[in-house]
């Protein structure tokens, strides 16, 4: 009997703790619902904001972000950021008040509070004007109505407001919530970088950065601070991992220029120079992406893939170098007719070009195939460093070739009806010895170049000298050189006759011809009996 009580007892006090533990999981659920909600206090002047929204019925929802905003449990309401002076560009009265507002709070509002990091920003290529540029492609082929809600729309983060302040906060921190975790959620980045010119999104997507985010990231307190030099939080990057956040050692920022060593969305890849005097070398910038990557890689992983995402770009400038020959070779000798009007060009045959083949070539294999071939190789997105990069680099080059020896230039002719595969490569060449993953005994295919005696000694020769020009840096060239002198190790090449490799490699064989067979037997030799519908 006395046994029952206890048990009871113990019944009665398990169910009083699970009922405490519920309470209190239902009590953080609730806060982390409402937010901020039940803790902010509405002045005068803001409760006659919200009273007037609700009762005309006008953008209520963004009282609701603002209730659940930083903003609102710090009291700053409606006027702190909506203030306006009777003389100011954006100054208008609310219909059913007399209270003047502004109508666009502008980074020099946002400053009052946030002046490091509006400034920050100004310094930035996000806050760069890209409309000093002479964009032909905006200029002919986009009717104006269609950059309205095509170019402008993210452009416009370039903004120079008639106040004089750049960019628009709310393009990245959402109206009125200000919400660090839709700042940091990729598809944010995502509303601007992504498309057939720059696709960030998509290449993150591909990633394993991405893949582990859209595996896992749901659980992720993305609110996180990083101005306090603390570790990292998060398992896997978002895009303001790399480019804003903070870390052990770098302070968090919103300069994106600050860690990008390389102009590689620009016509031709190289160093970059943007606010030197500010933000360092090139060197300087790589070093602090570097201290960012080793936060979840080793050290000879974050440099041997830096270094390979480098040659990339370096590759990239040959295989333009070439495009850029035959256009104005084709240009001088009459064969290509630039589009000129009033006297002058208007598209210029180093930049691009539109209504013939070689300039429609040349100016895809920038603006398109050749961002997704660097940015590929920078962000770990495989296939649009392959398929979608150099894959279709090649492709333009043998169109406009091709289009070259229709059209009557002689060494194009000769190029057309060379079978040689050397054709497809008139360009000096960059390469690294092995990768960043890892040894490979069996490489699928291996390149046909690899059959020249001297091609790592001509390879060699090229990295030297991008380094001798400043291209790369001193570790770099050390780290190049490095795989160079034990190229065998590498390339897996001393290894292949290892006993356990030629075991795993006739294993593979043995089934490839199985599966040979199969595919022979199915497909190429099966015939039909019954007459083709087409047959006469």
């Amino acid at each position: 009997m006395e046994q029952i009580k206890i048990q009871q007892w113990l019944i009665g006090i398990f169910s009083v703790l699970l009922i405490v533990t519920l309470m209190i999981v239902a009590t953080f659920e609730v806060k982390k619902t409402m937010k901020y909600a039940a803790e902010i206090d509405v002045d005068k002047s803001t409760a006659q904001c919200i009273n007037c929204h609700e009762i005309e019925h006008i953008a209520v929802t963004q009282i609701a972000a603002w209730e659940k905003s930083e903003h609102a449990v710090m009291g700053i309401g409606c006027l702190e950021c909506h203030s306006a002076e009777a003389d100011d560009f954006d100054a208008q009265r609310c219909p059913e008040s007399d209270v003047l507002i502004a109508r666009h709070p502008t980074p020099k509002d946002c400053a009052e509070c946030h002046e490091d990091q509006v400034n920050e920003f100004a310094n930035s290529k996000h806050a760069h004007q890209f409309w000093l540029l002479k964009n032909a492609d905006r200029s002919i082929l986009e009717m104006p109505i269609g950059t309205k809600h095509g170019c402008e729309q993210c452009h416009n983060i370039t903004t120079i407001w008639p106040d004089g302040s750049v960019g628009e906060c709310d393009v990245c921190h959402a109206k009125h919530s200000f919400s660090m975790e839709v700042a940091r959620q990729p598809e944010t980045c995502g509303e601007c970088h992504m498309g057939p010119d720059h696709p960030h999104i998509e290449i993150y997507n591909e990633s394993k950065h991405g893949n582990i985010f859209k595996a896992l990231g749901g659980d992720w307190d993305m609110g996180y601070n990083t101005t306090k030099n603390e570790p990292i939080p998060i398992e896997a990057p978002v895009c303001v991992t790399c480019h804003m956040d903070g870390n052990e050692k770098q302070p968090m920022t919103h300069n994106v220029s600050a860690r990008l060593a390389t102009e590689s969305q620009a016509t031709w890849s190289y160093r970059t120079v943007w606010d030197e005097e500010n933000l360092g070398s090139w060197e300087v910038k790589r070093d602090r992406m570097e201290s960012i990557c080793m936060s979840c890689h080793a050290p000879d992983f974050v440099e041997t893939y830096l270094l390979t995402a480098d040659l990339v770009n370096l590759q990239y400038n040959e295989m333009r170098r070439t495009f850029v020959y035959w256009t104005k070779k084709l240009t001088a000798a009459g064969i290509i007719d630039r589009l000129e009007a009033d006297g002058k060009f208007f598209s210029n045959p180093v930049l691009n070009g539109w209504d013939e083949v070689p300039e429609k070539m040349m100016y895809y294999s920038w603006h398109h195939e050749g961002r997704r071939f660097r940015h590929g190789a920078e962000m770990m997105g495989a296939d649009f460093t392959q398929w979608h990069g150099i894959w279709e680099l090649q492709h333009n080059l043998v169109e406009m070739i091709t289009w070259a020896a229709e059209h009557g230039d002689k060494e194009a002719h000769k190029w057309v009806n060379n079978n040689h595969p050397s054709k497809f490569v008139p360009f000096a060449l960059y390469d690294i010895p092995g990768n960043a993953w890892g040894i490979s005994t069996m490489v699928n295919t291996t390149p046909f170049v690899y059959s020249y005696e001297d091609y790592w000694d001509r390879v060699k020769s090229n990295v030297e000298t991008a380094y001798n020009n400043g291209v790369l840096s001193e570790d770099q060239w050390e780290l190049w050189m490095k795989r160079y002198e034990n190229l065998d190790h590498y390339l897996g090449v001393k290894y292949k006759d290892n006993p356990e490799v030629k075991e795993a490699w006739n294993m593979y064989k043995e089934r490839d011809a199985i599966d040979t067979k199969a595919f022979i037997k199915e497909a190429v030799n099966l015939k039909l009996p019954g007459k083709p519908f087409g047959a006469k």
